[in-house]
């Protein structure tokens, strides 16, 4: 695996990522390596995903306190109504700016995703799984 070191001027908080065979096997290692301990998840999952993979992903995932939301990822419901959704998950579940939401599936996930994460409380800890190639690629 190869970690890539994000900077952003003006932000001190460097953001890793993670690239690499059998990444997915070994979240748990990685979560650990980087102190990825979340006490609330959310789990954005695409439709589309195979429940073989979602089955694995979830179990590896730390904690006990997981929410899940099947998105149907298509362009037209990539759209306000959409994030409100997440939002709202999030809000009823009691997620806090130390939760932490991870997108499952293809790039119109990851975007839908990333972009309620940013909104909920002035940003939310984010994962991204991208499950295709070009999902990756555009990560």
């Amino acid at each position: 695996m190869k970690k890539i070191n994000i900077k952003i001027k003006g932000i001190s908080k460097i953001y890793p990522i993670i690239i690499g065979p059998n990444v997915i096997s070994n979240f748990a290692k990685i979560s650990q390596k980087y102190n990825l301990k979340f006490e609330r998840y959310l789990l954005v999952i695409d439709k589309n995903v195979p429940k073989k993979m979602i089955s694995k992903i979830s179990r590896l995932i730390p904690s006990k306190k997981k929410v899940i939301h099947y998105y149907t990822a298509n362009e037209r419901n990539k759209d306000q109504k959409n994030v409100s959704v997440i939002l709202n998950i999030l809000l009823n579940n009691n997620f806090s700016r130390s939760d932490c939401l991870v997108a499952i599936g293809g790039g119109i996930t990851g975007d839908i995703s990333a972009f309620a994460a940013s909104q909920f409380k002035r940003g939310l800890n984010f994962i991204n799984i991208p499950t295709t190639l070009l999902s990756q690629v555009d990560s």
